[in-house]
């Protein structure tokens, strides 16, 4: 496992075969990436109701003299194969919107899961994120934190130690004399 000291000091390697596989993972969060397909499938359905008002109300004032149903004939033989041209569109936008989630998703997820190894007192490995990621900074950051605490976490665990072997040895010399 890859220390904090050993990473802050620029010693860690990750191989680009690791991280080629962690990048093709594509449903990271399903919670934060389910809301954003939702959303822009929302805009796209808010987007298609917005151009046929426009358009109907459009087609009727172009002439307002025609019967409704030649402007509803008129407006289904423009609006349906639009329709259908932007349902066509829509999975590459969805998988497009997904993808690129990923960049911020999953340093979410690590986050999250190295502080709650943090919480529970687990010694989490360091976070690390692709030079050129908008994340490095605060993963950077993130690391010195959980090494200085792994280091005042030793340094308690050396003191605690050395006072329990400080009151063995007065326990000792107090009983033999």
């Amino acid at each position: 496992m890859l220390s904090y000291r050993t990473y802050i000091a620029g010693e860690h390697g990750m191989s680009t075969s690791v991280s080629r596989d962690r990048r093709r993972q594509f449903w990271v969060d399903p919670y934060l990436q389910g809301s954003l397909v939702f959303r822009v499938v929302m805009y796209w359905l808010v987007c298609l109701l917005t151009v046929g008002i426009v358009l109907m109300i459009g087609a009727a004032l172009s002439d307002i003299q025609a019967p409704v149903t030649a402007v509803t004939t008129m407006l289904l033989h423009f609006y349906v194969p639009a329709i259908l041209a932007s349902l066509l569109v829509l999975p590459v936008i969805v998988l497009d919107c997904i993808r690129h989630s990923n960049r911020f998703a999953g340093p979410v997820v690590r986050f999250r899961q190295a502080m709650e190894r943090l919480a529970e007192g687990e010694t989490a490995s360091p976070l690390i994120v692709r030079e050129g990621d908008p994340w490095k900074y605060l993963a950077d950051q993130f690391n010195q934190i959980a090494l200085r605490m792994e280091e005042l976490e030793n340094a308690q665990q050396g003191e605690s130690q050395e006072t329990s072997s400080d009151h063995s040895e007065e326990a000792f010399h107090s009983t033999s004399v």
